[in-house]
């Protein structure tokens, strides 16, 4: 290209990539070269020669969960407009599964990676800190290393569905928790709904307390012997991946939604709004979780010893038909 146009390698590099000083008669007949000729820059030679990969990894629980593909399209149009390439995988909610996936991403050298790990106290959180590949956590923090965090509002959410709740006449209010494992998620909303079930009604029945290993559908089913043996006159699941499971084996074992039961869900798809489904639930900016958790990774990769950063981005409920009042629901 240097030769075609009568010009020097770097006066044909700073043409191409839009940095450094050069005429724009000179970028003009590079660029009209590079047209010609078929010119492609590499990135293999890019990369070596910035000593990075221009990848980026996002591992996430579960890929067939909606909200995490709004969260990876989030991070992919931050990161795809800086030149980098998106690696998603999904753990599944095994932690060996994450742990396969952090050490691929460690020995490929991705140049940093967004995390929503398995558990609060994920060892492969120190592989990344040891490898020296910046990180950003969603949802759960981690309970030892410091980090980069982009989360929801927690307590605002939660708060509001407690509160719809119990102005629609429920005291015993049943609430889904992620058990087995530390997640500082869980134990934010424990403390949430415990401070709020003393103060409001007075105690707090543990039986009411569901710890899930899983999230997912059949979980739900699963679990509904054990809410009805609670007795609970309305149940607030983690996500409404749940609580679709939830509310199928309602149905399964003669109960509907809301006349028997209320349902609330923690977190949102673009299911929860369909009819017949009409989950009352908050309103989570999906896509911008991932843009934001992009752009802290960027900002770590420029500035790697600025003081670390947690977004907090709102979560208003939105109340549709899966709840109703005792009255109502009988």
């Amino acid at each position: 290209m240097a030769r075609h146009c009568g010009v020097s390698v770097a006066s044909v590099s700073n043409a191409l990539s839009g940095t450094g000083r050069v005429s724009e008669k000179t970028r003009e007949r590079v660029m009209e070269a590079a047209k010609r000729l078929g010119y492609r820059a590499s990135p293999a030679a890019r990369a070596l020669r910035m000593q990075r990969s221009w990848s980026m990894g996002l591992v996430i629980p579960d890929i067939a969960n909606p909200m995490f593909g709004q969260i990876a399209r989030g991070a992919a149009e931050v990161l795809e407009e800086a030149g980098y390439q998106l690696l998603v995988a999904s753990h599944d909610a095994r932690p060996e599964r994450q742990s396969g996936q952090i050490r691929n991403l460690v020995a490929q050298r991705a140049d940093g990676v967004i995390l929503q790990p398995y558990s609060s106290r994920d060892e492969d959180v120190s592989l990344l800190t040891r490898a020296g590949i910046p990180f950003v956590l969603l949802a759960r923090r981690h309970m030892e290393q410091l980090s980069d965090h982009v989360t929801i509002d927690l307590r605002g959410p939660l708060l509001e569905g407690l509160t719809h709740l119990a102005a629609l006449g429920h005291r015993r209010i049943a609430i889904t928790l992620l058990g087995g494992r530390p997640s500082t998620t869980a134990e934010e909303r424990l403390a949430i709904y415990c401070s709020f079930m003393r103060e409001r009604f007075g105690a707090v029945d543990e039986a009411l307390i569901l710890r899930m290993a899983h999230t997912d559908l059949d979980s739900g089913r699963a679990a509904v012997p054990a809410l009805l043996a609670a007795t609970p006159s309305a149940v607030i699941a983690a996500n409404d991946i749940l609580a679709l499971g939830l509310r199928d084996g309602l149905q399964a074992a003669g109960r509907s939604v809301p006349q028997d039961l209320s349902l609330l869900a923690l977190e949102d798809t673009f299911l929860s709004a369909l009819p017949g489904i009409e989950l009352t639930s908050p309103f989570l900016p999906k896509q911008e979780i991932g843009m934001a958790a992009a752009r802290l990774i960027l900002a770590r990769i420029e500035v790697p010893d600025r003081p670390f950063e947690t977004v907090v981005l709102p979560a208003p409920l939105v109340k549709r038909a899966s709840t109703a009042s005792v009255c109502a629901g009988g």
